[in-house]
């Protein structure tokens, strides 16, 4: 909830335009573990908000002024839900009978549509101006589809409030660390806990409050992940320490080499993440799984028009075998690499005719060039005369498909044309006589 609201408030004040994406807690308790309040209740009151006065621009309150021409970003449009309390499960004041609750407009910005005198169970999240606000990226639902919720609450009634956290060291397809000591850390105060075989740490009874978790190994860093923990609720929390690799990457006449995708892979010959440079060369990436890596230009992928470069790695060489490895082993670290460009690859010219099973010129035939992990990397069309081009690199291996239209639209394709590196330029003649369309044939049977 917190990220989503993160994301939510930043979103509008930035472009005013948004579209809802939720990736919601998986349960009531990390829904409880992560709202600052959670209850039942009937909606008794929904109120839009008040339009904007004459001459404001859109959405900005009646009260808004103007200092020197500057005029702030309008706030968000919120309704405001009166809902008469049912049962509480954590955030609301003994007694209290009644609470109001924001939400948004609804149409993109994650609004949730609540309807006068219906039954809800509400998680709602502490905003940037201090009301409780829920959307339809929380839990919440109506009573009716919330038999699970209602269990939990029930499971809940008399317990302490109190919450947990789980510490998980572990992504994705990543093998998680057992026997790590992690901490939970609370005003000052640690609280202990070690991974088990599955590399999970397990905090239980802990009060309510704001938590920044660390890994007693290597000490305390910066970026610790900080959460918030609300009662009666638990809350996941992935803890990866990391390696943070940064550099500058400069063409070989010394200019800075912007937009360049630079790559890690695995020793094992397993891609790995990448990272963009910016307008002055420079990169940063991280990487959180322990191993030895390659790092460089096009390792993952086939050279494109934005990266023209062979294969290249750190420090600069074609050869793999006189790259110098990256190697993770669990240690957090900052480190530099700035390497250089090779040349540019030089283009290679595709050029011939698409004829029909008769000998007749095809015309609109499509041509594509792929390379070995089945990606289009050039494509083009043929001509009323049968005749295409298309320019690739010469030092990349493509497989070459035509691909037309016979009568009632069938497909006709021609036998796909292997086509090893090098600088000629080649003139090709592609006969459509294999019925239906091998290229997709191909790339159906290539495995996932």
């Amino acid at each position: 909830m917190r990220l989503f609201k993160w994301a939510l408030l930043t979103a509008f004040s930035l472009t005013r335009l948004i579209a809802c994406s939720c990736v919601g807690p998986s349960s009531p308790c990390n829904a409880a573990g992560s709202s600052a309040a959670v209850f039942t209740g009937t909606v008794v009151a929904i109120a839009d908000p008040l339009p904007s006065a004459p001459g404001a621009f859109a959405g900005e309150p009646r009260t808004a002024r103007r200092v020197a021409g500057f005029r702030a970003p309008a706030p968000r449009p919120l309704r405001t839900i009166r809902i008469q309390v049912g049962q509480a499960l954590s955030g609301i004041a003994p007694g209290q009978k009644e609470v109001e609750i924001a939400t948004g407009m609804g149409g993109g910005d994650c609004g949730y549509p609540f309807q006068a005198g219906a039954d809800y169970v509400v998680y709602a999240y502490q905003n940037a101006e201090g009301r409780l606000e829920t959307g339809i990226c929380s839990r919440t639902r109506p009573t009716a589809q919330a038999a699970e919720d209602l269990q939990y609450f029930r499971l809940k009634a008399n317990v302490p409030e109190t919450g947990q956290i789980r510490v998980l060291t572990h992504a994705g397809a990543s093998v998680g660390k057992p026997g790590i000591s992690i901490a939970a850390e609370k005003d000052g105060v640690r609280y202990h806990s070690v991974t088990n075989a599955a590399g999970d740490a397990l905090f239980t009874n802990l009060a309510p409050g704001a938590y920044t978790i660390h890994d007693e190994m290597y000490g305390d860093f910066p970026e610790d992940p900080a959460v918030h923990l609300y009662a009666k609720g638990c809350l996941d929390v992935t803890f990866l320490r990391s390696l943070r690799i940064q550099g500058r990457v400069t063409t070989n006449t010394g200019e800075p080499a912007a937009r360049i995708e630079v790559e890690l892979r695995s020793a094992e010959n397993a891609p790995g993440d990448g990272a963009m440079t910016g307008p002055d060369g420079r990169y940063q990436m991280r990487i959180v799984r322990s191993g030895e890596y390659y790092l460089g230009v096009n390792l993952n992928r086939t050279p494109t028009t934005d990266t023209p470069y062979p294969r290249w790695y750190y420090p600069g060489t074609g050869d793999p075998a006189s790259a110098i490895k990256i190697e993770f082993s669990g240690r957090p670290e900052f480190r530099t690499y700035d390497f250089v460009l090779p040349d540019r690859q030089p283009d290679r010219i595709i050029q011939g005719v698409v004829l029909k099973g008769d000998g007749q010129p095809m015309t609109r035939a499509v041509i594509s060039a792929v390379d070995a992990a089945q990606t289009f990397v050039a494509q083009a069309t043929s001509d009323p005369t049968g005749r295409f081009s298309l320019r690739v690199f010469a030092g990349v291996p493509y497989r070459l498909h035509a691909v037309g239209f016979a009568g009632a639209g069938m497909p006709v394709s021609a036998i796909p044309f292997d086509i090893e590196p090098g600088s000629n330029a080649l003139s090709l003649r592609l006969n459509l006589t294999e019925p239906g369309n091998l290229l997709m044939d191909e790339r159906q049977r290539r495995p996932q």
